[in-house]
């Protein structure tokens, strides 16, 4: 490079360019155009004068050696490059790095084209301090992130080779303990198809259905797919092996039902889901009668296990199904009977009205159907939790249990309801009435080990009693029996609540959601806004005090509102007290806007009971607690049976519970 000044420099140039010109053919000099040669001479001393400029750049660009500065980077830049690419596939690099280090070769091209300019046109042939110390932050930072990015990367893919490894040994387990292939001996009872003309008699298709299922789910040896498991698949467009896959048997059975006047027809055929093909099917048509139903039900069940039976061979360890006799002769009040039946599994406050007129009737056919005293019984006892009816119905249900015991002593679901209706009298009699409930539960369960709702029950007994861990056991129970019982999970997850495993909690909250479960829940109100949900909480409320909408707003405001003050609390207070269509959620009501001395006057017994919440320590420390707890003769039974592992006892009368 030159040494030269720029002014000098320029100077030159412009004297060149002034002077530099070439002759034309005639040996005339361009710059000394004649006077003769008119306006094209001028145009073209123009052009001249135009081009003088981008000479004299070129000029200065070869003299600073420019081109040759961004040569040699270009070339350095792509060595560089290329070395990069090499080291970083041989040190596991991300390509964002490469990507990052391009960019800056790239950037680095006008970098040097304003360096060589300036260096060539000062003759400075070394770096100032000032840069030195440029390029030494900038190779800092590119170190830097390029050492980041490695580390993290190698993070990044330790995990996941981590996780890889992690899986394919879950998966290699997965495939070592998968679910075997359903046993032989299974079988699922769908939903049978109502063929009737006027298509109403689903009820009874489902009765059908339902009573060939419960014969056969007392076969020994045979695995049987519970109901509420079975008739989801009422609607369904999948196909047998799908169904059966999901219910984990082998085979399904499925049926249509047509009832005319005073004949009947059933058809019944079963599907070996492995193959898909149909193993056996027959029809049946009878003059309707019990008699001749429950003879066409026995059949079927007879038929299905004997062919089981045979398919299996030396095998075969199934017990023969039980002849039953029918328990009324009145094929109307049977009618009745299956109706109210129906309305009470798919509860809802207007099926639980129309059940209970149903089963009125039936027993007003019949008065020794002793099912259908049972399940008027189920209907007026539950009803409560509805709010529907008063307490001459209630008691009207406790009748009509004792009744159907009195006619039959074998009905598991009576016992079961028995000890439902003896929750209420348990502040008047004490322990004993925990004894009799809870021994009422475990006779439902002697009488029927399938019996998934007595172990939901008892569940809900020990969990109030404290004894949590025989609860989640019962719950567990209830839902081996019957994995479509979502009251059952939701049950468990309450209680998981209480025992502070709120993701596991929340997670069988979203399966029963999923699952179209959806219930008022108001133990999950307050863990859902914990956990940000403020929308899920509000829908529970709104969906529990929908008969007294005017409580909602406050409630959530307790919940949400930082600013909710004791003025607030009091105008909330007055709202519940005035509260007519939400009883069974009052104290709910109290215990969320901490009016714990207040709970004790509507003694309403809650499920799960509130007396386990842990969300609240001042709830935990609060009289009204303790007092609660005393009015359901919790200490009285607990110095019978043993305390829970929360509680223990403080002198001959006095406790405290963590």
């Amino acid at each position: 490079m030159s040494g030269e000044a720029p002014e000098s420099r320029e100077g030159q140039a412009a004297t060149s360019a002034r002077a530099g010109g070439q002759l034309s053919p005639s040996g005339t000099n361009d710059t000394d155009p004649p006077a003769s040669a008119g306006p094209a001479l001028a145009v073209t001393a123009t052009g001249a004068l135009a081009a003088a400029p981008i000479r004299a750049v070129w000029d200065r660009v070869k003299h600073h050696k420019v081109v040759q500065w961004t040569l040699a980077y270009l070339a350095l830049a792509y060595t560089l490059l290329h070395s990069a690419e090499m080291l970083g596939n041989s040190l596991g690099w991300s390509h964002g790095p490469l990507r990052l280090f391009t960019l800056l070769l790239i950037l680095g091209v006008p970098v040097v084209i304003i360096v060589s300019w300036y260096h060539g046109a000062r003759a400075l042939r070394r770096v100032s301090g000032a840069e030195l110390m440029i390029i030494t932050i900038l190779l800092a930072i590119g170190g830097t992130v390029l050492w980041r990015d490695s580390s993290t990367e190698h993070a990044v893919e330790g995990a996941a080779s981590a996780v890889g490894e992690h899986g394919s040994h879950m998966g290699a387990q997965k495939l070592a303990t998968a679910a075997p292939a359903p046993p032989a001996a299974s079988v699922a009872v769908l939903a049978f198809s109502d063929l009737s003309a006027e298509g109403n008699q689903g009820y009874f298709s489902d009765g059908i259905a339902e009573e060939i299922l419960n014969v056969l789910a007392h076969v020994n040896g045979l695995k049987v797919a519970s109901r509420q498991s079975s008739f989801q698949f009422r609607k369904s467009d999948l196909g047998a092996p799908a169904i059966a896959q999901k219910l984990g048997v082998r085979h399904i059975l499925e049926g249509s039902v047509r009832k005319a006047g005073d004949t009947v027809r059933i058809t019944a055929q079963l599907i070996d889901a492995s193959t898909d093909q149909h193993e056996w099917s027959q029809s049946f048509d009878r003059p309707l009668s019990t008699a001749n139903l429950f003879a066409i039900q026995d059949e079927i069940a007879k038929s299905i296990v004997d062919h089981l039976a045979a398919t299996m061979g030396s095998a075969a360890d199934i017990a023969g199904p039980t002849a039953r006799k029918a328990d009324t002769a009145d094929a109307d009040a049977y009618d009745l009977y299956l109706k109210g039946h129906s309305l009470f599994m798919n509860r809802s406050t207007p099926n639980l009205i129309a059940a209970a007129g149903a089963l009125k009737a039936a027993v007003a056919k019949d008065p020794k159907f002793a099912r259908a005293w049972e399940m008027l019984g189920a209907v007026l006892v539950t009803s409560e939790a509805w709010n529907i009816g008063d307490e001459r119905d209630y008691q009207a249900g406790v009748d009509a249990v004792e009744r159907a015991l009195r006619l039959d002593p074998n009905l598991s679901l009576a016992y079961a309801v028995r000890g439902e209706a003896q929750l209420d009298m348990i502040p008047s009699r004490g322990a004993v009435g925990w004894e009799d409930s809870s021994g009422n539960y475990l006779r439902a369960i002697e009488h029927d080990g399938k019996n998934a709702t007595a172990y939901a029950w008892l569940g809900s007994n020990n969990a109030a009693l404290g004894y949590l861990d025989r609860a989640i056991e019962g719950y567990q129970r209830c839902l081996d029996i019957d994995p479509a019982y979502e009251l059952c999970r939701r049950k468990l997850a309450a209680l998981y609540l209480y025992v502070g495993r709120t993701d596991d909690a929340l997670r069988l909250y979203e399966i029963g959601l999923e699952n179209g479960y959806i219930t008022n829940d108001l133990p999950f109100a307050p863990a859902l806004v914990a956990h940000g949900d403020r929308f899920g909480a509000l829908s529970i409320l709104a969906g529990t005090y929908q008969g007294d909408p005017q409580l909602i707003r406050p409630l959530f405001r307790a919940l949400t509102d930082p600013t909710f003050s004791d003025q607030d609390r009091q105008d909330a207070l007055g709202l519940v007290a005035r509260a007519k269509n939400s009883r069974v959620w009052i104290p709910p009501a109290l215990w969320m806007l901490k009016a714990y001395d207040k709970i004790l006057a509507v003694p309403t017994y809650t499920e799960p009971p509130i007396w386990w919440a842990r969300d609240d320590a001042a709830w935990l420390k609060s009289q009204g607690r303790k007092q609660l707890m005393q009015h359901w003769r919790l200490p009285e039974y607990w110095r019978k049976h043993g305390f829970p592992p929360q509680c223990r006892p403080i002198g001959d009368s006095d406790f405290e519970c963590r």
